[in-house]
């Protein structure tokens, strides 16, 4: 018999949000895979990341694998502007398009909670953990709710989003925006000079030039014939996103950093020090986004963190947990970590 696995949608109202704006009709699209025990403490996060969705988090699950659904409950609730939970894309009509709100991870976080203890009834999660704008996400619910999580694994991701970061995804967003047919976010139909645009921009930090070089992208998604290809491939992924749903994924991962919080007045190393459960740091040696020295300086002012890089040449990739955007190597690595983190926790 194979493990319940379900998807829904949680309804959050008329939400709050930290701008003080209100998000009407707000909804998050929820991804369970197994089942909840009767002490609720088999209940482990799993956070989605930048274009990928709770379909994304399914490639780093599986009997046998650290996220293991025959063993605990995995939750993936969908990041606003996701496409999936409330975005531009499918937001109230007062609020549809180039009027959605500003998002940022303390709103996911904070819609998350309500999920979790509302629909589920769980107040202690096992575990958090999460890959690129998910990991990000990890450090955030670390902050507010490490005292009451088993802990917490960031995956190729940083507790404050970095000015060299932001001015590469400003770029992206640059040239998206540059389309005349986006139309300040009015557009009648995709903007697809301006899509394509953007996914070139995001494109180049996917791996490092050693990787590049030595063409480990033709070997991605079963494998590649060549350059263009891979770039058609991934102009193929964003061009399936809406444009609007791109910009607001981009401003919440411009915006992340865990200090940004009434609970820790802007300070960053407050907010780090405040994450007081078990967490295991995982960062790719050759990620270029999210560089792995970036989060040395982070652990040290986490009360209970360990640095674990993944030894890798697939840059970003590298913490996808998929051997179809990496290798096995990586994805053993990963595993074999948040396992010795379960037996720790559990």
């Amino acid at each position: 018999m194979g493990n319940k696995h379900e998807t829904f949608t949680f309804k959050l109202g008329d939400f709050k949000l930290q701008s003080g704006k209100i998000l009407k009709d707000a909804f998050l699209i929820v991804d369970v895979q197994g089942e909840l025990n009767s002490a609720k403490s088999n209940a482990i996060v799993f956070a989605t990341c930048f274009g990928g969705d709770h379909n994304f988090n399914q490639m780093g699950i599986g009997e046998g694998r650290a996220l293991d659904p025959s063993k605990y409950c995995i939750i993936s609730p969908n990041l606003f502007c996701s496409g999936q939970s409330s975005s531009p894309s499918n937001a109230s009509p007062s609020q549809k398009g180039s009027k959605f709100p500003l998002v940022t991870y303390y709103d996911n976080i904070n819609a998350q909670d309500k999920l979790l203890q509302e629909y589920f009834g769980i107040t202690n999660p096992l575990l958090y953990i999460g890959f690129s704008m998910g990991a990000q996400q990890a450090f955030h619910w670390g902050a507010l709710h490490g005292s009451r999580t088993g802990g917490i694994v960031p995956i190729c991701g940083t507790a404050k989003t970095t000015f060299q970061n932001w001015i590469a995804l400003e770029g992206c967003k640059l040239a998206l925006t540059a389309d005349a047919a986006f139309d300040n976010g009015n557009y009648t139909s995709p903007p697809s000079i301006g899509l394509k645009a953007f996914s070139m921009n995001y494109t180049s930090r996917l791996f490092d030039q050693k990787g590049y070089e030595e063409n480990l992208h033709l070997g991605l998604f079963g494998g590649l014939a060549d350059d263009h290809a891979y770039f058609q491939t991934l102009n193929d992924l964003f061009s399936g996103i809406d444009a609007n749903n791109l910009i607001g994924m981009a401003n919440t991962w411009q915006h992340g950093d865990i200090g940004k919080h009434e609970k820790f007045g802007g300070s960053t190393a407050k907010a780090l020090s405040n994450i007081t459960c078990p967490a295991l740091v995982m960062p790719s040696s050759s990620d270029i986004s999210f560089v792995a020295e970036d989060n040395i300086p982070e652990v040290k002012k986490m009360p209970d963190a360990d640095l674990k890089v993944i030894d890798s040449k697939y840059g970003h990739f590298a913490g996808s947990m998929s051997p179809a955007l990496s290798s096995e190597k990586e994805v053993n690595f990963i595993d074999d970590g948040i396992k010795d983190l379960l037996e720790k926790i559990g």
